[in-house]
């Protein structure tokens, strides 16, 4: 027999040499993750995780019992190391979310308008000496609770920080839930780490309301005025403004007539400390002013009756807590008899306030489209 006749030596079977490749990958896989967490780089080695287990199940089962076995105990690893490494990770939410040591609620009616909180988190790693920021991790946001438009996923900064731009979102009525959570992928493969998860709430805003109201009594002659104790005006605002939906808050004090003035007149810095009177902050304020002439008594030809007249003009703005103006009305124009002065301007005030409570009940849908 020639040795070119001679039976050629049998090789390894395609299957046995694409089980070496395979095993070979997954043990190099293993072994970069534990180089990598050493290293400090933990997300680097999650990733190695997941592409092992990818490669697991891109194979089919090995019929080999050896490598099968061996095959197992490297994905059962694999997964008991990304669950360890996986603990070792918390979502912190980002400072601007931090109030009095506790984690605040968005404004959604503000995050519709592009501004206000952002859902943002900080990826953070607990070692045994301490913890450290994790740059380069990929966070992916989505909705929890609500429905939207944001993007979908981010990466970590050098300080470990990922944040999601919300595009829009369907309601601005309910409640609305961000979720911030680790998923890292390799090889078409995902592991979402549900135990490192921050949600971010945003509600509805309170559609509060203060009314504030005064009513005084000019003498047109000094230009002076006299602050009364008439006080139907405040209920019957409140009265008028049923309709609207807005919760009405009382005001716990009262404001002096100029800083009152001022706030009419739309001050910033007035329209600030009417609107957080008492320690309580509204969103919007309705400020009604009531002024009376001094009252006359009646004469009619030469002779003088004990009877007073006088009119009283009403102002009205309701304007949110920036000192911008919702509504604004004409002004109302009352008038009051009676058989003595203060009798004749408090039926004058007591019309006044019963026209302004018509005037706002009548532009409740007005009024409600004008609200943010």
């Amino acid at each position: 027999m020639t040795p070119a006749e001679a039976p050629k030596a049998a090789g390894p079977s395609p299957e046995m040499r694409d089980a070496a490749d395979y095993l070979k990958s997954m043990r190099e896989l293993r072994a970069a993750s534990r180089g990598a967490f050493d290293s400090n780089h933990p997300v680097e080695a999650l990733r190695h995780l997941v592409g092992l287990i990818a490669i697991d199940v891109e194979n089919p089962p090995d019929r080999d019992k050896e490598r099968a076995g061996e095959r197992a105990e490297l994905v059962r690893s694999a997964d008991a190391e990304l669950t360890a490494i996986g603990a070792r990770f918390t979502l912190e939410p980002v400072d601007e979310w931090m109030v009095d040591g506790k984690q605040a609620s968005g404004n959604i009616r503000d995050l519709a308008k592009g501004r206000g909180l952002s859902p943002a988190v900080r990826l953070v790693i607990n070692y045994d000496y301490g913890k450290a920021v994790v740059p380069d991790a990929p966070i992916r946001f989505a909705f929890a609770d609500g429905l939207g438009e944001l993007t979908a996923s981010e990466t970590t900064d050098s300080y470990g920080v990922a944040s999601a731009t919300v595009r829009g979102i369907a309601r601005t009525d309910r409640p609305l839930v961000v979720r911030a959570v680790l998923a890292v992928s390799n090889r078409g493969k995902t592991r979402v780490f549900s135990e490192v998860v921050r949600d971010f709430t945003y509600l509805p805003q309170r559609q509060t309301i203060r009314v504030l109201a005064m009513e005084r009594v000019v003498n047109p002659e000094t230009k002076t005025s006299i602050i009364g104790d008439f006080s139907p005006l405040v209920d019957a605002v409140s009265g008028g403004l049923s309709g609207t939906g807005l919760e009405i808050i009382p005001a716990d004090g009262r404001l002096d007539p100029s800083a009152f003035i001022a706030a009419l007149g739309g001050d910033s810095t007035a329209v600030a400390k009417a609107a957080s009177l008492g320690g309580t902050t509204v969103s919007y304020l309705a400020i009604v002013l009531a002024e009376s002439d001094e009252p006359r008594q009646m004469t009619y030809q030469g002779k003088t009756y004990e009877i007073y007249n006088t009119v009283a003009r009403t102002s009205v703005r309701l304007v949110r807590s920036d000192g911008s103006v919702i509504v604004a009305k004409p002004q109302i124009s009352t008038r009051g008899q009676g058989g003595t002065p203060d009798a004749a301007l408090k039926e004058a005030f007591r019309a006044a306030g019963e026209s302004v409570r018509k005037e706002l009940a009548a532009s409740a849908a007005e009024i409600r489209k004008s609200l943010d």
